[in-house]
């Protein structure tokens, strides 16, 4: 086999198992590869709720929070 041909086979080889990836988790790699961490919603959502979970303020702060996120312009 020549070098071209095993390069082919290579290249072949690496479509085919891409093709089985989930194109979400090839997007996140590509941008780690990048020095780019993606945004995970889900993950900032659960954070912020154990944040506002932990304050003693009866829900003051939360209620600032969510006041302040629907008077914000887009």
């Amino acid at each position: 086999m020549s070098d071209e041909q095993i390069r082919d086979k290579v290249i072949q080889d690496l479509k085919k198992l891409r093709s089985k990836l989930d194109p979400e988790v090839l997007k996140e790699v590509e941008l780690r590869m990048n020095g780019q961490v993606p945004y995970d919603k889900k993950s900032a959502r659960k954070t912020v709720e154990l944040f506002l979970r932990d304050r003693h303020d009866q829900g003051a702060f939360a209620e600032k929070v969510l006041k302040a996120l629907k008077d914000k312009p887009e």
